[in-house]
């Protein structure tokens, strides 16, 4: 009885769970992209000029991505 009442409340929660771990799966893709750049073969071949533009477009991503989680996290927290 108690095991048809957990599935049964999955069930109906599978969406949103559904969508929360597709964004968090999504996040984690990101940051590991990211993280890789550096040690990638065509990174290494990239004159000092290219790497600090790199650099830079790197930076004011996980800064827009930052902000736009941290307004993520609000917006839900007033509900």
């Amino acid at each position: 009885m108690l095991f048809k009442l957990s599935f049964r409340n999955m069930k109906k929660s599978l969406k949103d769970y559904g969508i929360y771990f597709l964004t968090l799966v999504l996040g984690v893709a990101i940051f590991y992209m990211f993280n890789s750049l550096d040690s990638q073969e065509a990174m290494l071949k990239v004159s000092q000029s290219q790497r600090e533009i790199i650099k830079l477009m790197i930076s004011i991503l996980r800064i827009c991505i930052g902000i736009g989680s941290s307004y993520s996290r609000i917006t839900n927290c007033i509900c």
